[in-house]
């Protein structure tokens, strides 16, 4: 049987969807901690040295390669930084 999705079953959908994005996202940085953290900064190293390995000892990187991996490598740097930062608050 087809169910006949009307005007207001998607209003009451979106409500309840909206509601809950709202609800999980005042909930989320409450509850972090420093291993999960520190997980994705091991993650993060991970990934920049891909990055750097890509960048450097590939045989064939083009010119936009080396743009976009420089632009990778500096946000990289950036989140590392700001994780390093927000475990130390943690942990204090």
């Amino acid at each position: 049987m087809l169910f006949h999705l009307s005007g207001l079953y998607y209003a009451l959908y979106f409500l309840a969807t909206f509601l809950m994005i709202a609800y999980k996202s005042t909930k989320g940085n409450l509850t972090e901690t420093e291993v999960p953290l520190a997980a994705s900064l091991a993650f993060t190293a991970v990934s920049g040295l891909l990055s750097v390995h890509f960048l450097l000892w590939q045989t064939l990187v083009l010119w936009l390669d080396s743009v976009l991996s420089t632009i990778l490598l500096v946000l990289h740097g950036l989140e590392a930084g700001l994780q390093v930062v927000v475990i130390a608050d943690f942990i204090r």
